[in-house]
């Protein structure tokens, strides 16, 4: 187990890099996780959203990297555009002045441009989503010759799409068994080792002591008629005073209604989903971090891997049916040990929803009230 950054095995700027980003001391998952993986091990990582995955599996794969060989060396595999390109921001961060090289190859972007800049340089690391990635490895535009390092981030989503996991796997099966494989989540499903048993051996799991939520994120509910939803959530916003929050949403119907209808009262809101394009996505982030919007309407493709710092409430306007859907969004808050708020409304009839959210994942969900422009406690 590690107890500082200061290892010597990977390049020197690279605990500059850390410490100019506040970053000192490993997190429990990272103390574990980084030892093993710097033995070797293919490892299954899981621990609760905003625990530091992404430089647990990030720091011991600079150290496989051979900044002089041009060559791609390692690859990291994520569900979605936005993770994609936010692990690529926390590497860039952490590579600077190493002389090491990172670049993403998403789908939704030209890929004749991911193209034109692999024929100039090839990176060192490259971070995509799935299809794009094999897309581009098929017509050999990324050669997998010296690729040593295989990360699949948010494995347990890749696994339940058909289409996104047969080319994961495809990947593993042209990278081998000689390379060393990562896979990192929040959840880690038991059945999830077997699958990936088509093309990686000897698995070591490793989980982060605790709950997978967060104990410093608390969580509530408020009892609501199916035509209050959007304006509670609107009285809601202005109860608890927030700054800068996430209203998640199942349907895109209701996303679209939501963010005209709070936009109507004066609240700065913007949306984001699986139709949004690539610009949108990009425009409704970049204000929410700018501060140009406090609040994100998002369905589930904002609610894994989106890393957006200091949003103090989640918001469920519809509540998901599944508990892990439930512990993904509540990850968006209580991030590296802040506070954080999670407000699900629910009618009667769908309070079997919450049973399910607290046995699934040991939390307690109270009841409250708005009452007089704030909330309370209530008994119902």
């Amino acid at each position: 187990m590690i107890t500082h950054f200061t290892m010597g095995t990977w390049p020197n700027e690279i605990e500059a890099n850390l410490s100019k980003a506040g970053i000192q001391t490993p997190t429990p998952i990272q103390k574990t996780a980084i030892p093993a993986a710097l033995e070797g091990k293919n490892i299954l990582l899981r621990s609760q959203t905003g625990s530091g995955k992404t430089l647990a599996y990030t720091l011991p794969l600079l150290a496989s990297i051979d900044s002089e060989k041009l060559t791609t060396q390692a690859l990291i595999i994520a569900p979605s555009q936005e993770l994609a390109v936010q692990i690529e921001q926390v590497i860039k961060e952490t590579i600077a002045n190493t002389g090491i090289t990172c670049q993403t190859f998403i789908g939704g972007a030209n890929i004749n441009r991911q193209i034109e800049k692999l024929k100039k340089k090839k990176p060192h690391i490259a971070v995509g989503t799935p299809g794009r990635v094999l897309e581009l490895v098929k017509t050999k535009k990324i050669k997998l010759a010296d690729v040593g390092f295989y990360v699949i981030d948010e494995v347990d989503r890749l696994v339940l799409e058909d289409k996104s996991w047969s080319e994961v796997e495809e990947l593993g099966k042209r990278i081998g068994y000689s390379a060393q494989f990562m896979f990192a989540s929040a959840t880690a499903p038991d059945k999830l080792e077997t699958k990936l048993a088509s093309f990686v051996k000897d698995i070591v799991r490793i989980e982060a002591d605790g709950s997978v939520v967060p104990a410093q994120v608390e969580h509530v509910f408020v009892m609501i008629e199916a035509r209050d939803r959007i304006d509670m959530v609107r009285r809601l916003i202005h109860a608890e005073g927030i700054k800068k929050g996430i209203v998640f949403v199942n349907q895109l119907d209701k996303l679209t209604e939501a963010v005209e209808k709070l936009r109507y009262r004066k609240i700065d809101a913007v949306g984001l989903s699986s139709e949004s394009s690539k610009q949108e996505r990009e425009l409704a982030i970049q204000a929410m971090k700018s501060n140009e919007a406090s609040i994100l309407v998002a369905t589930d493709v904002a609610a894994r891997g989106l890393d957006l710092a200091d949003v103090t409430h989640i918001i469920q306007l519809e509540t998901p049916n599944e508990a892990a859907s439930y512990l993904h969004r509540a990850g968006r808050t209580g991030r590296m040990n802040q506070s954080g708020k999670v407000i699900s409304l629910f009618e009667r009839r769908e309070l079997y929803k919450k049973e399910k959210y607290e046995n699934h994942l040991s939390i307690s969900i109270e009841p409250v009230e708005l009452a007089k422009g704030r909330l309370i406690s209530k008994q119902y």
